[in-house]
């Protein structure tokens, strides 16, 4: 097919998914929110309207289409060349974010701050912070509103961490209390940018269980283990705050868009698994309250989830129907009456052989009638592909993008092309294909019995039982 033919289709898909949102938008009686607002207020009913399905799937064409049309009429040296220093940006961002810049620019206002105002409370080299915020500008993160004076817009507004200036600058340990999604940033800007450095190196030198990770970090300790340490306090607390902040990119009910919680009796024990804080547990608790609920997970988490639990719902906690176990998952279930174990981001952080172990502890505690519940991203392939055995699962088959767009929607699903990398480069796993999961649960004596993909999210809850 010539080029010109694909433009025009491409532009028809941007077309159609512009028509469609001003649709939706129009019969709320709302307009799209702007990118050169200076806040982002998620409460919005414009911001909660791209989750509409019809939107979202509007928005998900668009940012495919406007990337594909990119990539074509790019000069090819040009495009290779920007994506071999795309992490510029995220040095830029993890700058931003320690300086406190949102911060900074909020009080501010609209008309923004000149960057010798935005770099006085870090004593920062004013020229060289302009430089750097004028990258981000260029990538659509703040505004650079005046020669040298920038202002927030929605994107950088997303990473407001919710204090004064002056309190994050006085208390290192607690400015990333506000805003998981921030305290993710910066852990993917820091710890996961000096890994990736090193991913190239580990393929053309290989060292036996070494990961970019280990290299990066000097240190023959699992990213895990080595958070543990009192010097790495910071970086361990603020890795648990991004985790968290990880269902603030999906819709706020995501975990109700898939498994029936609802449909489990009174007095079922949903088990939690490597659960963290039990943030999502409690919140299906919380809708749920008959259900009994056990957080597991090392013995330094589960000080912070009862602390967590007893803030955000003190009437489970005192009814006690909520119990905090520490548990290392790779050691024998002691639960033997669990209804639902529940597995959300932990599978894609261990490859087959340890994951295995994982799976094989939670049959030998399986009764006949347990679930397990995995909560995970499914990954596309990039090619055009015909179903295999495993889409024959109920719900498991997916609708791919229309030509001539990737398959996989491009760039319009990359988050979850980085989240495989960085999981890889600090842990050595990954995401895994629809064939993968099936695969690595049968090794783990589980059966995929069906898959919820919940609409409006790259989430899919994958539902196994006994095999």
């Amino acid at each position: 097919m010539s080029p010109a033919p694909t433009l025009r289709r491409l532009l028809q898909i941007l077309t159609d998914g512009v028509d469609k949102i001003e649709a939706v938008y129009s019969d709320a009686g709302e307009t799209f929110p702007a990118l050169e607002a200076s806040s982002l207020n998620t409460a919005d009913p414009a911001e909660a309207l791209r989750a509409d399905p019809a939107v979202a799937a509007a928005i998900l064409n668009i940012m495919a289409a406007a990337a594909q049309i990119s990539a074509t009429v790019c000069n090819p040296a040009v495009a290779a060349l920007n994506a071999s220093q795309a992490f510029h940006v995220s040095a830029c961002l993890r700058v931003a974010s320690e300086l406190n810049v949102v911060e900074l620019l909020r009080d501010a206002g609209p008309q923004g701050l000149h960057a010798a105002a935005i770099a006085a409370p870090s004593n920062a080299d004013p020229a060289l912070l302009a430089r750097i915020l004028r990258v981000l500008a260029t990538h659509h993160v703040f505004l650079e509103v005046a020669p040298d004076v920038f202002a927030n817009n929605r994107i950088s507004s997303a990473l407001d961490k919710g204090r004064t200036p002056a309190a994050l600058f006085a208390n290192r340990m607690e400015r990333l209390d506000g805003n998981g999604v921030t305290a993710l940033a910066e852990f993917f800007s820091d710890d996961v940018i000096k890994s990736a450095a090193h991913l190239a190196d580990t393929l053309l030198d290989p060292r036996a269980g070494e990961l970019p990770y280990n290299r990066a970090f000097g240190t023959e300790e699992p990213l895990y283990r080595a958070l543990q340490r009192p010097e790495h306090a910071y970086r361990l607390k603020r890795f648990g705050l991004g985790m968290a902040g990880t269902t603030a990119t999906e819709p706020p009910d995501t975990i109700f868009r898939g498994y029936d919680w609802g449909a489990l009796a009174p007095g079922s024990v949903l088990v939690d698994v490597g659960g963290g804080l039990g943030h999502v547990a409690l919140e299906v608790a919380q809708r749920h309250p008959a259900l009994r609920v056990v957080v597991q997970d090392l013995e330094f988490q589960t000080e912070d989830a009862k602390k967590h639990w007893a803030v955000h719902f003190p009437e489970h906690v005192a009814a006690g129907m909520v119990e905090f176990q520490a548990h290392d998952f790779f050691d024998a279930q002691p639960v033997s009456n669990a209804r639902v174990f529940f597995l959300r981001y932990i599978v894609h952080n261990w490859a087959d052989e340890p994951l295995t172990k994982v799976l094989r502890n939670l049959r030998a505690a399986a009764q006949p009638s347990t679930e397990l519940v995995v909560v995970e991203k499914i990954l596309y392939v990039a090619a055009a592909t015909s179903a295999g055995a495993e889409d024959a699962v109920p719900g498991a088959a997916r609708p791919t993008a229309p030509a001539p767009l990737l398959p996989n929607w491009g760039v319009g699903k990359a988050e979850l092309y980085y989240y495989d990398m960085a999981v890889h480069n600090m842990l050595g796993a990954g995401e895994r294909t629809l064939g993968g999961f099936v695969d690595v649960l049968q090794r783990g004596g589980w059966k995929l019995a069906r898959v919820h993909h919940c609409a409006g999210s790259q989430l899919s809850h994958l539902v196994a039982v006994p095999a």
